[in-house]
């Protein structure tokens, strides 16, 4: 894995990290079904912090909260709502990001995403933030499914047999995969109705307290009002995936990385991530895995490649992975690297 330091490049002329600059801007514009995979280090510079950095949002939940948060992270894990306390916490957390992320505007690094995709180089975009800034800047991030009537079924002596229609996952719809899901939209963990993250929702979580599913509130009333006796009111959480939680949309999820690879990306982009989640490390493998597999055309035309962009280096154990390491800014380093000839 070769490392090129954007800070080299503006205090000297380093004829090495220009060489390997130019190799990775090569195979940005020689790709032509790139991956991009990225972390918060993407949204920094709108305004969102990240997780893991000395200011990150880990660190500033520990602080303001010292007696109750050993860990930022014990605000984004499931088994907090074994804990009234971690509760309460966790919507006031949530309620003031839901407002952070509202005010926040897309970045150069979506931009650039976006123009992959308008250059048709995009094969799909992989994220972990929670932010939709992917469908701010215009990139499909839900997932459709098509119908159409199957065959006739097998006739029997009492009927002449039937058509019946059959739904399947449009894999080429979705051009940003949301990993853990959104702040658009609370979810009832009892019914599983979905509504709108509202700026007055966002309020009530600022509250500390959970609020009531307007739908279980109609069932509960309308079972009060027949004599049926009361049964159990969700309440409504955002639409994210927390930590030791399964994913609710993994099945969809996993038949599009599935798709992705038999679709035989040549360039993978890696970008604001710090590579500890391991269903992230195990996806960003498998499609470095097949991007070093492109075929010896693909790869005499510059392409093949896969890239890491971030502050901090990767962990030990990527140097096979990736190979280039783009140590800085994201949006900085995007800046450096043009879609096409000519253009950025």
């Amino acid at each position: 894995m070769q490392r090129l330091i954007l800070s080299d490049l503006e205090e000297t002329a380093d004829s090495e990290a220009a060489c390997c600059l130019a190799e990775v801007r090569r195979a940005v514009q020689a790709c032509q079904r790139c991956i991009i995979i990225t972390g918060a280090g993407i949204s920094v510079s709108s305004g969102i912090p990240d997780f893991r950095s000395p200011d990150g949002l880990f660190q500033q939940l520990k602080q303001k909260y010292p007696s109750s948060v050993s860990s930022g992270r014990d605000l984004f894990d499931a088994t907090l709502f074994h804990c009234p306390d971690m509760v309460g916490l966790f919507y006031n957390f949530m309620g003031e990001l839901r407002n952070l992320v509202s005010q926040a505007t897309c970045t150069p690094t979506h931009e650039f995403i976006k123009r992959l995709d308008e250059n048709g180089k995009l094969l799909r975009c992989y994220t972990q933030n929670i932010d939709s800034l992917e469908k701010r800047i215009g990139l499909e991030t839900s997932f459709q499914r098509t119908s159409k009537e199957c065959c006739q079924t097998e006739p029997s002596k009492d009927s002449g047999g039937s058509r019946r229609r059959q739904t399947t996952l449009d894999k080429k719809f979705t051009r940003a995969v949301q990993l853990h899901g959104d702040l658009d939209n609370v979810v009832c963990t009892i019914c599983h109705t979905k509504y709108p993250f509202t700026q007055q929702l966002a309020q009530e979580f600022c509250e500390g307290t959970p609020p009531a599913c307007p739908r279980c509130k109609e069932i509960e009333a309308i079972r009060d009002i027949v004599g049926k006796r009361s049964v159990t009111a969700g309440v409504l959480r955002p639409d994210i995936v927390l930590y030791n939680e399964a994913h609710p949309q993994s099945e969809l999820i996993g038949s599009l990385s599935e798709y992705d690879l038999k679709r035989r990306p040549d360039l993978l982009i890696v970008i604001g991530t710090s590579l500890k989640i391991p269903g992230i490390k195990r996806m960003i493998k498998e499609m470095s895995r097949c991007v070093h597999d492109s075929s010896d055309r693909t790869k005499r035309a510059g392409a093949g490649k896969a890239i890491y962009i971030n502050r901090d280096e990767p962990p030990r154990g990527w140097d096979d992975v990736f190979d280039y390491y783009i140590a800085g800014d994201a949006d900085q380093a995007i800046s450096m690297l043009p879609i096409a000839d000519g253009t950025h």
